[in-house]
């Protein structure tokens, strides 16, 4: 099988099932956004629509490999599995691009403004496509695009679900070609001719995002047209069962073929005295990966104060560009005179990560300065200043709820999108070093065992109890200043 043929796979599967994921990612979306601007109910239902984002790919693919197993001699049945996984995560990253993107000042007053001066001449027809690309089919098209740029550069699911050809995915082929001894020289060649389609999405996906918007507020089109009372309760009916549907499959459905064996898993290891060497691989995996997202969260912080978009999209578009692309450039860069003397050390992989999450490190950033209350924090920033001890303590925990929390959570989902980070882990790592996402990632190809099933689960809840622990002590800490003030 040749590159061209790998990446014709991958881009009509990206373009099909991005196009099958908008009308659901949109009736899920309507059920999201639907009640009031703070309530419980709509928190929760946006939590579980992008719960699958976070779902490492690798505990997907480990999960459904012994299903692609059975389906190994039909092509169009391990297709249409690789494909449904993939539908349900894009799903859920569009449900995520509608839910951040804010809605375009180009209102639908406005539209029909200009339909009121229709006009047969070319100049009129431009305008009317362009405000109709940024008005109603803003958020739509920036998701469709969103969703075809991650399902063209997914990797794990892929890798773990390919036992003989199938599914063809150009990031697999390229992967293991360059683990097999391909030249670096090729390999850069094979990732450009990857990197021209995936500019065909990244360019009006950025016009789309750079575009000028003048308001926040504007109107949400999606609800201009409200349905009826029976159809909203059938369109509620049936994002409730898609819900469902996803939630079961990416994680219900793992939890439970899994959970079985759990504890043998670490009975057995413990009888093997592999428990602490393992626990020592996944802690200093999890230092490197906070690292990276220290890191990408600190240039994140500094790009939103500096509001330069030429900078913006210098240091993101490189990780929008994907792993594969990440972790071949830098090991190309690593080994050119001067910076080779660190070839061999954790900075090519930390450097790798912060890259590559660059991107939702800056999303995230954006959207905290956004939601964030500033007459509050000023006003609690105030009462610090206070000379009674208890308004002070009162200040530090107010600080802590409305700021330091959130970025506790963000360094935590940055962290844990680079510790499951197979590509970037496998290519960049120093030879002293074996990441645990690599040692899981060669482990899951061969069998299902009880030891690799609790060292999954090791590797989910250590940085999950480290996040709870870090939390608990900046908290505690924050507390403590106020008292001692």
């Amino acid at each position: 099988m040749t590159i061209e043929t790998a990446l014709w796979w991958s881009i009509c599967r990206s373009l099909l099932v991005s196009t099958i994921a908008l009308p659901l990612a949109a009736i899920l979306w309507q059920l999201c956004s639907a009640g009031s601007g703070r309530s419980i109910q709509k928190r929760l239902l946006a939590f579980g629509a992008i719960l699958p984002l976070f779902v490492p790919d690798l505990l997907v693919g480990f999960t459904y490999r012994l299903t692609s197993t059975r389906l190994v001699h039909s092509v169009a049945a391990t297709e249409a599995l690789y494909a449904a996984l993939l539908l349900i995560r894009i799903v859920s990253l569009q449900v995520a691009v509608r839910l951040v993107l804010p809605a375009s000042s180009v209102t639908i007053e406005s539209l029909h403004s200009w339909k009121m001066q229709q006009s047969p001449t070319p100049g009129w027809w431009l305008t009317w496509l362009r405000m109709q690309i940024l008005g109603p089919l803003r958020r739509p098209l920036a998701a469709w695009l969103a969703g075809c740029l991650l399902c063209f550069q997914d990797f794990e699911t892929a890798a773990l679900l390919q036992i003989d050809r199938h599914p063809i995915a150009w990031t697999v082929w390229l992967f293991d070609a360059h683990a097999a001894g391909e030249p670096l020289r090729n390999s850069l060649r094979f990732v450009s001719e990857g990197l021209i389609l995936q500019a065909a999405i990244l360019v009006p996906a950025i016009f789309l995002l750079n575009a000028s918007q003048k308001s926040t507020e504007g109107l949400n089109t999606a609800s201009n047209t409200k349905p009826n009372g029976a159809r909203k309760r059938a369109i509620n009916v049936i994002a409730l069962l898609l819900l469902t549907g996803s939630l079961i499959t990416v994680a219900g459905w793992p939890a439970i073929s899994n959970g079985g064996s759990i504890a043998d898993g670490f009975l057995t290891l413990w009888r093997q005295n592999t428990l602490q060497p393992r626990s020592k691989q996944i802690a200093a995996s999890l230092i490197t990966s906070i690292t990276a997202a220290a890191l990408a969260l600190s240039i994140s912080r500094w790009l939103c104060e500096l509001k330069s978009r030429v900078l913006v999209i210098a240091f993101l578009l490189p990780g929008l560009c994907g792993s594969l692309f990440v972790s071949l450039t830098m090991l190309a860069i690593f080994q050119l005179p001067g910076v080779n003397k660190a070839y061999d050390t954790w900075l090519p992989m930390i450097l790798g990560q912060s890259v590559l999450i660059m991107p939702r490190a800056w999303l995230l950033v954006t959207l905290l300065n956004v939601n964030s209350n500033s007459g509050t924090l000023h006003s609690a920033k105030l009462l610090g200043n206070a000379t009674y001890h208890k308004s002070q303590q009162m200040a530090h925990a107010i600080l802590w709820r409305l700021q330091h929390r959130r970025w506790v959570l963000v360094i935590a989902i940055l962290s844990h999108w680079c510790l499951w980070d197979v590509t970037i882990a496998s290519t960049l790592r120093p030879v002293t070093f074996e990441p645990i996402v690599t040692r899981l990632y060669n482990e899951m190809h061969y069998n299902r065992t009880e030891t690799l099933v609790a060292l999954t689960v090791l590797t989910i809840a250590t940085p999950f109890i480290a996040y709870l622990l870090i939390g608990s002590v900046w908290k505690r800490t924050s507390l403590l200043r106020g008292t001692d003030a």
